[in-house]
């Protein structure tokens, strides 16, 4: 599973709450929600799970975004292991008629997490996402196989 992650185009950076990333790591939600996604493809995830873990515990391959409204995604939640309840979603959509679905597999756990401050000069958690240079997904790449 390794040398799929080696071979990608394009990766981004997101934060996810501590819960929702558990969820990813044990398998229990493959749809990531978002009010808003990127213009260009993206081909992995880099997982940033926020405060109070504040480490980098998982990459994971894109494989679709869905794009739609909050009750289509909300259909999409059941018949796809959302991973999050109707409330949740509901409250996270408020005010938009639209939102996306990043739809996930092959997760790669960094075990123990990774300390993104030890990868990145200046690191800031992003508020949405990040897009990753060449370099700065190798860094992580590198280091989860040190770990994992």
């Amino acid at each position: 599973m390794t040398r799929y992650f080696k071979k990608v185009d394009r990766a981004v950076l997101i934060s996810i709450r501590p819960t929702f990333a558990e969820k990813i790591l044990a398998g229990e939600k493959i749809l990531e929600f978002r009010r808003a996604w990127a213009s260009n493809p993206v081909d992995a995830l880099v997982i940033y799970a926020s405060s109070p873990r504040r480490e980098i515990v998982a990459i994971a391959k894109v494989t679709q975004v869905h794009e739609g409204t909050p009750t289509a995604l909300w259909e999409l939640a059941r018949e796809k292991a959302g991973g999050i309840s109707r409330r949740q979603l509901y409250s996270y959509f408020r005010g938009r008629r639209f939102g996306y679905a990043i739809e996930i597999s092959s997760v790669l756990r960094t075990n123990g997490g990774l300390n993104p401050r030890s990868l990145f000069v200046n690191f800031r958690p992003p508020q949405s996402f990040h897009y990753l240079g060449a370099q700065a997904y190798a860094k992580v790449i590198e280091a989860s196989q040190h770990y994992a």
